[in-house]
């Protein structure tokens, strides 16, 4: 036992020893250099992943940007292309407003329509008022009225709208102020329209005592009364013809001013053509005519030599 740990403890110094030795103290340095080595060299690869990852983050970041705006310049280029249609020429243009087609045609013709049907209503609240205010020493003022403003309203819209529709004078302003005249009679329509609905013993008791000088009768006052839902539809689809009036007319308004433009410049174009052709057959004429008056004094001197 003692010589047991007699040598153990000799190792044991020997191995102090080994480690105190230079070459030992080499050794550990060198690995020690290695091991910082090799940890300096993995952060430096750590680094240059981490900045590899950046860099080609921010590569996709800028191509999905540049990308953005691409599409929105393109969607940007093909909205201007959208809106900037190919301009024509003015001769193009006059041509292109010269002609009227078939939709306008039909639009026309239910203007006219209207306006007719307006003048026939016109003409007979005319005449309904005037024979309630001529025929009674003591008529119903406020149906008289109401008769001859409404009918003056109706007739004079009408004639407005035919003048529109005949002259193209002042751009046709007939046909704005008739259209413009639609409105105000579809809101008395519709103020009827309300009145009836409202308060419809005011109205029949009205008629009933105005019944004598307005040619009614109880019978004819009761059909009225009973035919008051169909009153209140027909002048509801009144209404709405009037507000169609005002927006179909605006757009008729608005074409026939671009046709009689087109149709005037179209004119005036040919007119200047025929006028620069005749001046050009005219001096040609003249300057043929001087060169005969200059031939023939010399074909004379040549038969008398």
């Amino acid at each position: 036992m003692p010589k047991f740990f007699g040598k153990s403890k000799g190792n044991k110094a020997r191995s102090k020893k080994a480690e105190e030795s230079p070459l030992f103290s080499n050794e550990s340095k060198s690995e020690s250099k290695s091991s910082s080595k090799s940890s300096a060299f993995d952060q430096r690869q750590a680094r240059r992943k981490e900045r590899q990852a950046e860099s080609s983050k921010r590569k996709q970041q800028r191509d999905k940007r540049d990308q953005e705006q691409a599409n929105a310049k393109a969607k940007e280029e093909a909205k201007k292309k959208k809106r900037s249609k190919p301009k024509l020429s003015q001769a193009e243009q006059d041509a292109q407003d010269a002609k009227l087609g078939c939709c306008h045609k039909f639009a026309q013709l239910i203007v006219k329509i209207v306006h007719g049907l307006d003048l026939l209503i016109g003409l007979t609240f005319l005449v309904y008022g005037g024979l309630i205010f001529a025929s009674f020493s003591d008529p119903a003022m406020e149906a008289v009225i109401t008769s001859l403003t409404f009918g003056s309203v109706m007739v004079f819209t009408s004639i407005l709208g035919g003048i529109g529709f005949i002259s193209s004078k002042c751009k046709r302003c007939g046909l704005t102020l008739s259209a413009w005249t639609a409105p105000f009679i579809a809101f008395f329509y519709l103020f009827v329209i309300i009145a009836i609905i409202g308060d419809p013993d005011t109205y029949f008791n009205y008629l009933t005592e105005h019944q004598d000088v307005m040619y009614l009768n109880d019978a004819e006052i009761l059909t009225m009364k009973n035919l008051a839902p169909l009153f209140c539809i027909i002048l509801g689809s009144l209404a709405a013809v009037e507000l169609c009036r005002f927006f179909v007319l605006r757009g008729v308004r608005r074409t026939l001013v671009r046709y009689d433009g087109a149709s005037s410049r179209i004119l005036a174009s040919q007119r200047s053509t025929t006028s620069k052709r005749s001046k050009g057959s005219s001096t040609s004429s003249r300057t043929s005519g001087y060169d005969n008056d200059l031939s023939e004094p010399l074909i004379g001197s040549d038969e008398e030599v």
